[in-house]
């Protein structure tokens, strides 16, 4: 097993990833520059394996790149795909999948090759997808699609099928906002909060709750037993958004006290080399090219 890795926060500039350690008893200024990535615009980064990163990024000509990493410093491209990517999805260890306009894809080799992942006829186009691990080498994906509908297949192995339509119960504003684990995945559609108690399968989702607002992101803490989810909803007057944590699968939501005015990712944070689950969230703000992003960090 490798040895413990300290908690890092991981934000991306415009041309650069920016990092510092959690535990660290430096201020809080202080933060790590990798060198220049090419690209427009860096639109993400995930850690595959155990201090090894994957940067996705766009070019001029509209190409989406993924660089590699083993450093945090240096970053080699590994992937170039002419069509839009709209986002990665960790599965294990050295061990993603993508999701692009023209299908989605898939590494087992901690990003360094990327083959096509055909699960039936039907590919859904998703900013979001949650991977339930259930078994070894089996997970229930539920991705999010920009239609507004969840789908459902088992991988590798499954196909895709639509497991709801949600504009049959909410047609507003909206965000792709899903996460969850085995003993069960949460779901956002506008103010609507949704579970299912099935790993997302089609005939098992139902409304649980209804927010002041609208459902902008959900993360769970970890896989294991019952996970802590963190919501994020965002107030309809445009003020700070807030955040609500629970406990028992969004059967109840008790509210964080933590504010920012707007929030551009969360992300449970998780050290890796070791088997003890994380509750920590850390939430990023919005910010302006080039600076360093206010962030808060909430214990669940």
């Amino acid at each position: 097993m490798p040895e413990r890795e300290s908690s890092k926060l991981v934000v991306a500039t415009n041309e650069r990833i920016m990092s510092r350690n959690l535990e660290s008893v430096i201020e809080d200024t202080y933060w790590e520059l990798s060198d220049p990535i090419p690209g427009v615009r860096i639109i993400n980064t995930w850690q595959i394996y155990h201090m090894i990163w994957l940067v996705l990024t766009k070019t001029e000509s509209g190409h989406y790149q993924i660089f590699r990493s083993e450093n945090m410093q240096s970053y080699a491209l590994v992937h170039d795909h002419e069509s839009e990517i709209y986002n990665l999805f960790w599965l294990d260890d050295g061990h993603m999948i993508f999701c692009a306009s023209d299908g989605w894809w898939v590494t087992t080799d901690t990003g360094l090759t990327w083959s096509h992942l055909i699960l039936g006829s039907l590919a859904p186009q998703a900013r979001a997808c949650a991977a339930v691990n259930l078994d070894e080498r089996l997970w229930s994906l539920v991705a999010y699609g920009i239609d507004h509908k969840l789908y459902h297949s088992e991988y590798p192995s499954g196909e895709w099928s639509v497991a709801l339509d949600t504009t049959a119960i909410w047609t507003d504003k909206w965000y792709p906002a899903v996460s969850g684990g085995p003993a069960g995945v949460l779901a956002g559609a506008g103010s609507k909060l949704l579970r299912s108690a099935e790993a997302g399968a089609p005939g098992t989702w139902q409304q649980i709750q209804q927010v002041d607002g609208i459902i902008k992101s959900i993360v769970a803490s970890n896989q294991s037993n019952t996970p802590t989810f963190l919501v994020v909803v965002e107030n309809v007057d445009g003020s700070a958004d807030r955040f609500y944590l629970s406990y028992d699968l969004g059967d109840s939501l008790e509210q964080d006290m933590t504010r920012i005015d707007s929030v551009s990712s969360v992300a449970s944070v998780i050290p890796t080399g070791t088997d003890n689950p994380s509750t920590t969230f850390a939430v990023i703000g919005k910010r302006s090219a080039d600076q360093v992003p206010t962030y808060r960090l909430i214990e669940g």
